[in-house]
């Protein structure tokens, strides 16, 4: 049953009797129809009158949106019959067919892509794929990669500009199910990021061993290094990704100078792996890409060049914003953020045995530090210190973000 609509009740004067005639106004008659998911409500609505481009109110998508992200085919056949738009309301709404997408709904994909859906996306259409993508991690069930499969049969492809489909699901952390589809519908198990980082080197830093085995098993190049010439094997021995790692030296990864790094960091198990007989808390000097949390307290353990790029970071994010700003978007002291990228930059001392830099943070500093970089991330765009990129931000953001969930 669907919700009450608005009716108008008109007065008629006759000779014999005033009486009322109830009037119908069949576009709200539809759009509480739709939400009630009642087809046969909804035909009669288009029966009456309604315009098949109806919506709730002024600031919601339409009818046949709606339809599309819940998936009810039947409604979303009557009213595309109608000569429903299949364009979005506005240009910052999503189309019914990405509404489709993003939901997982085949059936609806399908016949809005049989009305032409995919000629009136035009340029957007990319952002399809996206959405698909997407879709596999928020909504995971079989539909999704069916949509995905169907829309990468059809060609569509990536959005012009944009990362290519494949690094977007290893830094969405996909499954391995959808790495799959995409290699076998031709994307390149060698493909970048758009600062020259391979995929294998994106999955090997986030510790994903199942992408970086799909992607291995697909022919990517184990040994592909990134801008500062660090393989992935490299960036899991740093990580201390041991079952990454594992899966890159059976696939052939040469082991030059990730043992170094293993001394490095100290990773005596790594060592031993690496054909090290006998190993100790050797302090042997590296270059560093990470700075690691270590899992007593908030202690990073890092290099010192490392320290001032984020204490150069934090200083960024909250200048840009100023003091009221700062304290109100992440609802930490602006005067501790300035004491946290000081800090960060002046205070890195060396550990006694070992080769990294180490400091110590509060929680609430270490809150702080995050909450910077999510704004550089998220928020705001600014021109970043040294050169620094998004990706740069973005990466730390997420190893941070790991390290401190594996604490929790």
């Amino acid at each position: 049953m669907y919700a009450a609509v608005p009716r108008a009740v008109i007065e008629v004067s006759s000779r014999h009797a005033p009486h009322r005639v109830v009037v119908v106004d069949a576009d709200a008659e539809l759009v509480a129809a739709v939400g009630a998911a009642d087809p046969v409500a909804v035909a009669r609505a288009l029966a009456d009158g309604a315009d098949p481009d109806s919506a709730a109110s002024p600031y919601t998508a339409t009818v046949l949106s709606e339809a599309a992200s819940t998936g009810h085919l039947e409604i979303a056949r009557l009213l595309v019959d109608a000569g429903a738009s299949l364009r979005a309301r506005r240009p910052q709404y999503e189309s019914p067919l990405q509404s489709a997408v993003r939901n997982g709904h085949l059936g609806v994909v399908r016949l809005l892509v049989d009305s032409g859906a995919l000629e009136v996306e035009g340029t957007d259409g990319g952002s399809l794929l996206t959405n698909a993508i997407a879709a596999t991690w928020h909504r995971p069930q079989p539909a999704a990669l069916d949509v995905l499969r169907y829309l990468l049969d059809l060609g569509v492809g990536a959005e012009p500009g944009k990362e290519a489909p494949i690094v977007r699901a290893v830094l969405g952390s996909a499954a391995p199910a959808t790495i799959r589809i995409l290699l076998s519908h031709g994307a390149d198990p060698n493909s970048r990021r758009s600062d020259g980082t391979p995929a294998l080197i994106l999955a090997a830093r986030r510790g994903d061993h199942a992408a970086v085995d799909v992607l291995l098993t697909a022919g990517a190049d184990p040994n592909a290094v990134d801008g500062n010439g660090h393989t992935a094997l490299m960036h899991a021995i740093e990580r201390d990704e041991r079952a990454v790692s594992r899966a890159l030296l059976l696939a052939g990864a040469d082991p030059a100078g990730a043992l170094e790094i293993a001394r490095g960091w100290q990773r005596q198990i790594v060592q031993f792996e690496l054909g090290e007989m006998s190993v100790g808390l050797d302090d042997v000097p590296i270059a560093r890409t990470a700075v690691r949390l270590h899992p007593t307290g908030y202690e990073l353990r890092g290099d010192p060049a490392e320290f001032r790029r984020w204490g150069q970071l934090v200083a960024c994010a909250a200048e840009e914003l100023g003091d009221d700003e700062w304290d109100t978007r992440t609802g930490t002291p602006y005067a501790l953020a300035q004491t946290v990228a000081r800090r960060l930059v002046d205070e890195p001392a060396k550990a006694p045995r070992a080769s990294w830099y180490r400091i110590e943070l509060t929680e609430a500093e270490l809150d702080t530090l995050r909450q910077a970089f999510v704004e550089l991330v998220f928020a705001v765009r600014v021109t970043l210190p040294d050169g620094l990129g998004q990706e740069y931000v973005r990466d730390a953001l997420d190893e941070l973000d790991a390290q401190l969930s594996q604490q929790s």
